[in-house]
């Protein structure tokens, strides 16, 4: 019998974000005649925990670690990268497939140490990613990445902007990085729209978001346009709903509540089925000021709603063919986003009208088969060479 290629998934932890669940889909959908798929994470934490396959072993830093008396720069992620190198020896992995920049920080070096083959999944603008969630440290962050993503063996970006991102921050040769779009799991998505028992009042036009509470997904735009349309154009039937947890949920609060909101836009916390408010509303809304890939908007295509997305230097555009199945803005132009949402009130038919080609499309692009097929054979290519 063949022997399995053993491939060690790691990722920071399994919270309810797009990279967490593009990786539980892979997890899950991996052939398991060939592969034999572990995980590594920081910190075994998660709502998205309880949806991990049970044959997956689950190697987590902070449960065989206890946190150190006396801390100083570096500590920890020394302690990470001695942790990481002993699970690819002991487990005897083949493969590191490392999701998002923080787990290259520490998978490059780990897999240096163990002599173990790796790819480096880039989900986001690196620049800019990096910039606004690490705020310390961030010029010997770049140096410790730059050196990662140009020893990995393949860097694997969402999109092509991200890719030519990538190649331009961190000096990669151009062969070694490729584009690999997210894949969307319509089975997932068809079986969880018609559950739920949600109801949104159908007088009223609904606008649903969705993402991490974080300044990056631009939510404090999508509340000012709000405030124009309501206040500024009476258009009293709009409700806003927005999807997930973060660190600006305070901040999000005290603006809804200065801007006299509270009727009006809600913050609906993590929600395990966002596909039925997909299902009740009438349109959605990306309002991120930059993206990788933009998985939400995808997902919210494939449940047939009309979209509306800022036209980020990567992931919408590509998504929506530069505005052919869904309304682009300009990231952060509150106006823009303020007109095209009153547009929709107004001519909901002709935005309607597309939604069906827009499912069409994402079924040929992002399909699950053929992207699992292109991802087992990088694997396989890779541990063969």
């Amino acid at each position: 019998m063949t022997k399995k290629i053993r491939i060690l998934f790691a990722i920071g932890s399994l919270g309810g974000g797009g990279a967490e669940r593009v990786l539980l889909d892979q997890l899950a959908r991996l052939n398991r005649a060939k592969f034999a798929p572990l995980l590594y994470l920081v910190s075994h934490t998660g709502s998205l925990l309880a949806e991990l396959p049970e044959d997956v072993p689950v190697f987590a830093f902070d449960s065989r670690h206890s946190a150190p008396r006396w801390n100083w720069p570096g500590r920890i992620h020394r302690q990470l990268v001695a942790d990481m190198a002993r699970v690819i020896r002991e487990q005897q992995i083949d493969l590191v497939f490392d999701h998002t920049f923080h787990m290259t920080l520490i998978a490059g070096p780990a897999t240096a140490v163990a002599k173990t083959k790796r790819i480096s999944l880039v989900v986001c603008d690196p620049e800019k990613d990096l910039v606004s969630n690490e705020s310390r440290f961030q010029f010997f962050k770049k140096r410790l990445l730059k050196k990662a993503y140009q020893t990995a063996d393949v860097v694997l970006a969402v999109s092509e902007g991200v890719r030519e991102a990538t190649i331009a921050s961190y000096d990669c040769d151009p062969a070694s990085v490729r584009t690999m779009y997210n894949p969307i799991n319509l089975e997932r998505i068809d079986g969880y729209f018609n559950q739920g028992d949600l109801k949104l009042a159908p007088e009223q036009f609904h606008v649903v978001s969705c993402g991490r509470l974080h300044l990056q997904k631009g939510f404090s735009c999508l509340i000012n346009a709000a405030e124009k349309l309501i206040y500024g154009k009476g258009l009293t039937n709009l409700r806003f709903h927005i999807l997930g947890e973060g660190p600006c949920r305070e901040e999000l609060e005290r603006e809804i509540q200065q801007k006299r909101l509270s009727d009006y836009v809600f913050l609906a916390g993590f929600q395990s089925n966002p596909f039925q408010y997909y299902r009740e509303a009438q349109l959605f809304c990306l309002s991120s000021l930059y993206e990788g890939f933009g998985l939400v908007l995808a997902e919210a295509m494939a449940c047939r709603i009309p979209v509306l997305a800022t036209d980020c230097p990567s992931g919408p555009g590509e998504i929506l063919a530069n505005g052919e199945w869904g309304r682009l803005v300009s990231p952060g132009n509150v106006d823009a986003l303020a007109d095209q949402i009153c547009n929709a009130v107004t001519h909901y038919e002709n935005w309607k009208s597309i939604v069906p080609a827009a499912r069409e499309r994402i079924e040929k692009m992002f399909g699950y088969d053929s992207s699992m097929q292109k991802l087992e054979n990088l694997f396989e290519s890779i541990v063969e060479n």
